[in-house]
């Protein structure tokens, strides 16, 4: 519990942290430059350039001539130090999430409250610090003030600390766990380094799609292209999952006879290792990317290939945008209905690896296959034509679906797994929610005849993507429970 308290308390701190600097930043920059942080980012790309390449005029709704900046100059923009200090302050959230953390390798498996750490445990605590230490003040006055070399050793030093701690991590489990068989003792490695290494590539992407990231550090201007629907944010939570049940999981053998009995004192969460959790968790939480397929190409404004003067919203309801950026089947409607339809067979998928179709498993696999049709083709192709109607029309079965999905997975367990598929529904609806205003084209497009989010209501990083991700991790939980 203090792990995952830690874990909390840090990802909101960085999330906050990290969003103030993008947007101050980048805001603070806009108006050294003489630019307006409200025109949409395509204009500003236009305006400003990007990644060093040569402006372009455009006619802009503010400015009633073309504006030309020539690049040469932007070099020159010079943010005052108040408002740069301002928007970049120590991220306590962050340390204190960190610390947190690292206090919890104080505590032993079996949940007591006394401080028993393994020498290991106390490494990983010591490794913890470390890493906070490391990726907050140091590497903040890097970044903000572009000093290239410093923030290589910073991030080399991030790197080894993160590995060691995988290391560190997977010892202190085998270590108190005691004789284990090896194929639970590579489980619990490859969870411990997994976890760490998938978090190091989540903030590689993440700087690279935000705002005052990457072209931030190489070329001292925002970046005017920011990528809403990228996958460092969810990949950061995933990471952090994975680390988690790996310094918090105890390894057993279910009773065929009872599977939810269990010789532990403590209150406890069961995740079992078998066919129906993998398929769970495989096409629950791949639909997280699977999504992503269809909304980054609408973000980038990809052709919608059902589009038509006759204002026919289902022209082409099988297709979706032109497969610019991933293929048209990709970017089409089928991958998500194979998902969910896939999720919903899963839970015909019996504890012992066996197929049963009762009632409950068949309600629930019509339940999935209704909601990928709703969701994949109906709302989809709706935001496609920029028919705020029907999206708003179809969005309401969309929650009723999810409510009732919930409801049918909680029902498992003793109805104790609605501890995990009703939070678990109420989070990816509130994250679609948010991140349809936070995106480039969505609620703001449908609203304003097909305009794009003004640049400072473009956040990469939203809540949304985080959301997502918490919630299909959540109901995908709740979905292994095999009765």
């Amino acid at each position: 519990m203090i792990a995952l308290a830690g874990y909390l308390v840090m990802q909101i701190g960085l999330w906050h942290a990290e969003n103030k600097w993008d947007e101050e930043g980048s805001a603070a920059w806009l108006e050294a430059a003489g630019g307006n942080k409200s025109q949409a980012p395509e204009e500003l790309e236009a305006n400003f350039g990007s990644e060093g390449s040569s402006a372009m005029a455009v006619q802009s709704e503010e400015v009633s001539t073309p504006r030309t900046v020539d690049p040469l100059l932007q070099s020159d923009v010079v943010i005052p130090d108040d408002k740069l200090k301002a928007a970049f302050p120590i991220p306590w959230g962050f340390l204190c999430g960190w610390w947190l953390w690292g206090s919890s390798y104080m505590f032993p498996l079996d949940g007591s409250t006394r401080v028993a750490p393994t020498s290991f445990g106390i490494a990983a605590c010591v490794i913890c610090v470390f890493v906070s230490i490391v990726a907050s003040v140091p590497m903040s006055d890097a970044v903000m003030n572009r000093k290239g070399q410093q923030k290589m050793v910073l991030s080399l030093l991030f790197l080894i600390g993160w590995i060691a701690l995988g290391i560190v991590s997977s010892l202190d489990i085998t270590t108190q766990v005691g004789k284990i068989d090896n194929w639970t003792k590579a489980c619990i490695w490859i969870l411990c380094m997994l976890g760490p290494i998938t978090i190091i590539v989540s903030q590689k992407i993440l700087f690279g799609a935000r705002k005052m990231g990457t072209l931030w550090e190489e070329s001292g201007k925002p970046n005017f292209h920011p990528i809403v629907y990228n996958m460092g944010g969810p990949l950061f939570v995933w990471g952090w999952f994975m680390l988690w049940l790996g310094i918090s999981g105890l390894p057993g053998v279910a009773d065929p006879s009872d599977i939810y009995e269990a010789d532990i004192s403590i209150p406890y969460v069961p995740l079992f290792l078998n066919w129906r959790t993998l398929i769970s968790f495989c096409f629950g939480c791949g639909m997280v990317p699977v999504v992503r397929f269809l909304d980054y190409s609408h973000d980038e404004d990809g052709k919608w290939l059902g589009e038509n003067s006759e204002g026919n919203v289902f022209s082409r309801w099988w297709l979706g945008t032109d497969g610019t950026y991933f293929g048209v089947f990709l970017e089409s409607p089928w991958p998500f209905v194979i998902f969910w339809t896939m999720y919903g067979f899963s839970s015909m998928i019996t504890f012992d690896n066996q197929i049963h179709a009762g009632a409950r498993e068949i309600a629930l696999l019509a339940n999935c296959i209704l909601q990928g049709l709703d969701a994949g083709i109906l709302i989809q192709q709706n935001l496609y034509a920029g028919n705020a109607h029907g999206k708003q029309m179809f969005s309401l079965p969309f929650v009723i679906l999810f409510m009732a999905l919930a409801i049918n997975i909680g029902s498992r367990w003793n109805w104790l797994a609605l501890a995990l598929s009703l939070p678990g529904a109420i989070l990816i609806i509130l994250g679609q929610k948010t991140v349809f205003g936070a995106r480039k084209r969505g609620d703001y497009t449908m609203q304003n005849n097909g305009k794009a989010n003004p640049y400072d209501q473009v956040f990469v990083y939203s809540w949304g993507e985080v959301f997502f991700m918490m919630g299909w991790i959540l109901i995908c939980w709740g979905e292994a429970m095999p009765q």
